[in-house]
């Protein structure tokens, strides 16, 4: 079982956290996110969540937290600097870094494949997609 982080998405009523723009403070809340899970900062990319969407899905609970730790984010940043080679390199590359062990890592890529997600671009593609507001290309 996948333990959620403290802190998650902000709830309503709850203060807004500050936009970050400052791209060093950016990647430290990538960072922070990604190994911890602990979300201190706002990022443009939190608004692209759609909860009522991702709800449909019966793995909502370890996507969103996936979602939540920027494991999306990351495996976009990573498919922008290298080509996909259509394996799970970078997706098994993030999942370690996020401290998972090798069976949970097992467990979320069967997931992947379930949701149409065969290979690190289809997972942003079609895994993703069933998260924010912008529907799926399939």
């Amino acid at each position: 079982m996948i333990v959620m982080p403290e802190k998650t998405f902000q709830e309503e009523g709850q203060a807004e956290l500050p936009l970050l723009k400052d791209k060093k403070l950016i990647k430290e809340e990538v960072n922070r996110r990604l190994v911890h899970g602990i979300k201190q900062g706002h990022l443009e990319y939190d608004a692209l969540y759609n909860h009522e969407k991702s709800s449909l899905n019966k793995d909502a609970e370890i996507l969103s937290m996936l979602f939540q730790r920027l494991f999306f984010y990351r495996l976009n940043e990573k498919l922008g600097a290298f080509h996909c080679d259509h394996t799970y390199r970078f997706s098994r590359q993030i999942l370690t870094q996020m401290q998972l062990n090798r069976g949970k890592i097992n467990d979320i890529l069967e997931i992947f494949q379930k949701n149409g997600g065969v290979c690190d671009c289809e997972v942003l593609y079609n895994v993703e997609s069933r998260l924010i507001g912008k529907d799926s290309p399939i």
